[in-house]
């Protein structure tokens, strides 16, 4: 008797902890600084690799060209790729989310930042 309580304990346990599990939290970090590194890699895809100040360090932004990478659209890419060029010629800062990631060093350089999200540009 007491090895089926414990069984169906169990069986209980484990149907509230896999129900609970959609409910985990993805990290997320608001990276600021001043554009260090912007670059436009030639081919279809034209991928824009971006270093800010306090990081990250040459990860993969977006493309302007041909797909979507980290959720952002090609047009999308372009107007973000424009703003960044005017930051870093104008020395601005700027605030951006990455939602993959618990710090703006652990972003990954030389490979995709994961999704993002266009939260402030051209600080003072």
């Amino acid at each position: 008797m007491k090895r089926r309580r414990w069984r169906a304990l169990h069986a209980v346990m484990a149907a509230v902890s896999l129900s609970l599990a959609p409910l985990v939290v993805q990290a997320a970090i608001d990276c600021t600084g001043t554009v260090t590194n912007l670059s436009l890699q030639m081919g279809t895809a034209g991928t824009v690799t971006l270093s800010l100040s306090n990081g990250p360090t040459y990860t993969y932004f977006c493309n302007v060209g041909e797909g979507n990478l980290n959720g952002v659209s090609p047009s999308v890419c372009r107007t973000m790729y424009a703003t960044l060029l005017t930051a870093k010629a104008t020395n601005k800062q700027v605030l951006i989310r990455f939602y993959d990631h618990d710090s703006c060093t652990a972003v990954p350089s030389w490979a995709n930042a994961g999704a993002l999200g266009w939260t402030k540009v051209l600080l003072d």
